[in-house]
């Protein structure tokens, strides 16, 4: 999922939004997992920044959650964002997404801490 600016009501300057983003990206990722867990979405969101192009910045998942698991997590991401631009009205846009050559299980998605042995 991209999220970009809505341009009617909101300054054409992606770059300079983007460059806001990056510099705040560990703040707003853990304001958005604080937010996902309140809304009882406890599931990863991964979020990046691109260089370049319209989009602000670029959201996914490595579960399936369901539609509606999705659209609530998107929201959310693009209501954390949407504040620490300033309330810039954003919205979100389906991205084509795929994966190769993997399997992936809980063990997959869950951090291990430094001191875990290697499994």
């Amino acid at each position: 999922m991209d999220i970009t600016a809505n341009q009617q009501g909101s300054s054409t300057d992606p770059e300079g939004k983007r460059a806001v983003i990056r510099l705040a990206l560990d703040e707003i990722a853990i304001d958005i997992g604080v937010a996902l867990r309140d809304a009882h979405l406890d599931f990863p969101v991964y979020l990046t920044v691109p260089h370049s192009g319209e989009s602000l910045a670029t959201l996914a998942c490595p579960v399936d959650p369901s539609d509606e698991e999705w659209s609530k997590a998107t929201a959310i991401v693009c209501l954390v964002v949407s504040e620490r631009l300033g309330d810039v009205r954003l919205c979100g846009r389906p991205l084509p997404c795929a994966i190769a050559n993997a399997t992936m299980g809980a063990a997959d998605i869950i951090n291990a801490s430094p001191s875990d042995p290697p499994s």
